[in-house]
């Protein structure tokens, strides 16, 4: 790799499928500017449909398939996310060459646990106003703990014991009433889009919501602790087959909330429909078909919806998906001059579901080859994994650049913006910037991300942080010019 530099930071030039003439003078045209949010993961921390108890058995090998299932920060996740658009809002251009952004994309788990209240507040923070989720009664909640016991959660509360106090997790004993108050999101304020991950529409990301979850959603008490003598030999499986087993006694008595119910995913295209949202429409709510695609003026967004209809968390894509992008992508091809970004939850590597017994799902290797047919496509944009990472992806119409781009619920709480240019000799660029929120030490939005990087630790958060290979870089590859 070499080091090329721009007129704000210096960026690693990734030379794996294209590289720029010598003499560098060549002429550029910018052709979309794309900033790429993925795992926001807004969430109800006072479900009683979620399963923080599993996230006190860490230690054991056996249930870290089902991690993470609570994070310390998840409740101050709608500040991260207003601070992010604020910060959009301060700079829209924050780009190379001051261009604004044309599309604001998030790629999946928008939500955490496929709830009503969880997707309106989403909504809410894109749209702009006060969002309000609870923060009462959940596990950072310690008030019924024992006299003299040590919480085995963070505790705000200097008063409490917690588990997490030696690794040098803040006392903030205002907690409460701060996070109480709700945050003012200015909206984002440009045109955008999202697509459907796992979290936004199964339990925990993992499971099928059955009636006895849905049950229990909506009510008004809640298990904050392991059940005794709870031991199933593959919590994963059984997770995925039969999540109400893992609900804990419930000991605790909350405010219960209708809008704590499941969605389906033509509920949550219709609310996207009504809330403006770009490439969906009530075609799609009516096929309950999440694949789209967002014209911009020289650059096709073609989202695919990647989840997999058994659950589990890792994803898959149906033939008739295939044989779609496959139509739609001919199509691009066949447009001179202009280019494709895939974008989806799952990448490559985690299109890897075989759950349940449907003949015509398809795994990563299959979509790779309807994708390498087409020369038009330059990124694929990914979540899911919560990390940085650009993975070049070599093929016989030129190859394309797969770009996964970390959350913003865990460490590093970034957002990325894309740039693609075209050079006058065909060379396609495309200038990656990564981007923290930038908020005020003393502002929610900067605990948030304190606590997000004490919860990850130093050798999560530098794999999810990426090298400098992933980060801020310029990929090339070469195409005809049209």
């Amino acid at each position: 790799m070499v080091s090329i530099p721009s007129p704000h930071r210096a960026r690693v030039g990734r030379l794996d499928l294209g590289s720029p003439r010598a003499d560098g003078g060549f002429r550029i045209d910018r052709l979309a500017t794309i900033c790429h949010f993925s795992d926001l993961h807004v969430l109800d921390a006072v479900s009683p449909m979620r399963f923080e108890w599993i996230q006190t058995l860490a230690h054991d090998p056996l249930w870290r398939p089902l991690l993470h299932m609570h994070r310390p920060q998840e409740s101050l996740v709608p500040w991260a996310v207003a601070a992010h658009l604020e910060a959009l809002h301060s700079d829209p251009a924050a780009t190379t060459w001051g261009e604004p952004v044309d599309l604001v994309l998030c790629t999946g788990d928008n939500i955490d646990n496929a709830q009503y209240n969880e997707l309106r507040a989403y909504l809410a923070l894109m749209a702009g106003g006060r969002v309000v989720l609870p923060v009462r009664g959940g596990v950072l909640d310690a008030s019924d703990a024992a006299a003299g016991s040590t919480w085995p959660y963070w505790s705000p509360l200097g008063r409490v014991p917690s588990a997490l106090r030696d690794r040098g997790f803040p006392v903030v004993d205002d907690f409460f009433e701060r996070v109480a108050e709700g945050v003012e999101s200015p909206g984002v304020g440009l045109p955008w889009a999202s697509l459907p991950g796992n979290h936004d529409l199964l339990c925990q990301g993992a499971a099928l919501v059955n009636a006895a979850l849905a049950r229990v959603a909506v009510g008004a008490r809640k298990g904050v602790l392991p059940p005794a003598g709870f031991a199933p030999a593959d919590p994963l499986a059984l997770f995925v087959d039969e999540p109400q087993q893992f609900l804990a006694e419930a000991t605790r008595t909350i405010v219960g909330d209708v809008s704590r119910r499941p969605i389906d995913l033509a509920e949550w295209l219709e609310a996207h429909v009504e809330a403006g949202a770009l490439g969906y429409s009530a075609a799609h709510v009516a096929r309950q078909s999440a694949d789209a695609v967002v014209e911009l003026e020289q650059v096709s967004v073609v989202m695919l919806d990647t989840n997999h209809p058994a659950g589990n968390d890792q994803g898959s894509v149906g033939q008739a998906q295939l044989d779609w992008l496959d139509e739609v992508l001919t199509r691009i091809d066949d447009t001179p001059g202009r280019l494709a970004v895939l974008a989806s939850h799952h990448g490559v590597d985690s299109l890897v579901n075989t759950h349940g017994d449907a003949p015509d799902r398809r795994l990563g290797d299959a979509l790779l080859a309807v994708v390498h047919r087409h020369p038009c496509v330059v990124a694929w944009l990914v979540g899911h994994r919560h990390v940085h990472q650009v993975t070049a992806r070599p093929g016989p119409a030129g190859g394309f650049y797969e770009i996964t781009t970390a959350s913003i619920i865990d460490w590093p709480v970034e957002r990325r913006v894309l740039e693609i240019f075209r050079h006058d000799d065909g060379l396609i660029e495309i200038v990656s910037t990564v981007d923290s929120h930038g908020a005020a030490e003393g502002t929610l939005a900067a605990l948030h991300r304190e606590l997000a990087h004490r919860f990850g630790g130093r050798r999560l958060n530098t794999m999810m942080e990426g090298t400098e290979d992933d980060r801020d870089v310029r990929m090339y590859i070469h195409r005809p010019l049209p």
